[in-house]
């Protein structure tokens, strides 16, 4: 799949550790999780030990990116950073491999539905490098192959 290009303002964060680690896959335009091959489990947000079993050591995957939206809202306001933008969509996205991500639906804000299939994309930070995951609806992201 061709990754549609996506840009929208915002703030770029001061990063560290493995948060760093992440962004800096996703300006690869990868998506990657962590996996705990001890309790065989994925893992989001990064972190450092396994959240079920406190092992450390967790390994890099690359994640499907693909999932559902297991749930959203509807922004009208636009934070500083975030003007022109409104309405967009914040969602929560349950991925294939059972962890749920927060984030954002580059879509028709009102088509967005609960269960709705998705797929990553990637989207810049204004003209910065620093780069998101971004979902899309997965009827738009096999179109766009």
């Amino acid at each position: 799949m061709t990754d549609p290009a996506f840009s929208f303002s915002g703030n770029v964060p001061d990063l560290s550790g493995e948060e760093k680690t992440f962004y800096d896959f996703c300006r690869q335009r990868r998506l990657v999780i962590q996996y705990c091959a001890k309790c065989d489990s994925y893992v989001f947000y990064p972190r450092s030990v396994c959240p079920d079993c406190w092992e450390g050591g967790l390994a890099w995957v690359d994640a499907s990116g693909r999932g559902s939206v297991f749930t959203f809202t509807i922004q009208h306001r636009e934070p500083p950073g975030y003007e022109g933008q409104a309405p967009y969509v914040v969602a929560m996205v349950e991925l294939e491999e059972g962890v749920r991500m927060m984030t954002r639906i580059v879509a028709e804000p009102y088509g967005v539905t609960i269960g709705m299939p998705v797929r990553v994309a990637f989207a810049n930070i204004g003209d910065t490098d620093f780069t998101v995951p971004v979902f899309v609806p997965e009827q738009e992201a096999e179109s766009s192959a």
